[in-house]
């Protein structure tokens, strides 16, 4: 003997299967938040790090008896995005002087108004330093490899005094 189920069970069962997969799907998605929310804190967390430490090379360049310091001097970069350096120079000469600094592309396509950095002279006294921030565009970079100098010039030196630092950008995929 079998018992027919009818219109009643058959929606009964459907309720049920309705309810199971909404109840599947929320906890999915709740499932899936978390986890992106442990790894997104991750990349912030590794980038405040990154801030640090590049913050701290700075600190330590600051005590060098270099004109021209840079925390690294190979720096990777996403295309699309900036990428800020940080940068210190130092008057080196025994008395105050008038410094300025330009960044060359020396190798690469480098395209125009994509580095942007302090454009106006500075005067520093014997052993003054000054920190700046060298900010790259990659938006309209092609893939691959840029070469640039830093060149600090002492402006009304006897004869003119350059110092120089390397800079290589490697521009890679978002």
């Amino acid at each position: 003997m079998r018992k027919e189920l009818g219109k009643k069970g058959a929606i009964e069962l459907s309720m049920n299967t309705i309810i199971i997969v909404v109840i599947g799907i929320t906890i999915l998605t709740l499932g899936l938040r978390w986890i992106y929310g442990i790894f997104g804190g991750l990349t912030e967390q590794s980038d405040k790090i990154k801030t640090l430490s590049e913050d701290q090379i700075t600190a330590l360049f600051g005590a060098s008896d270099k004109a021209v310091n840079i925390p690294t001097s190979i720096v990777r970069a996403q295309q699309g995005k900036e990428y800020n350096l940080r940068i210190m120079m130092r008057n080196i000469e025994q008395s105050q002087h008038t410094f300025k600094y330009a960044v060359i592309a020396e190798e690469g396509n480098v395209p125009a108004a994509s580095v942007r950095w302090y454009n106006k002279e500075i005067k520093l006294t014997s052993g003054q330093g000054f920190e700046d921030i060298i900010t790259f565009n990659t938006k309209n970079y092609a893939l691959g490899t840029y070469r640039f100098r830093v060149m600090l010039t002492c402006s009304d030196c006897t004869p003119i005094q350059e110092e120089s630092a390397p800079v290589i950008l490697e521009v890679v995929t978002k």
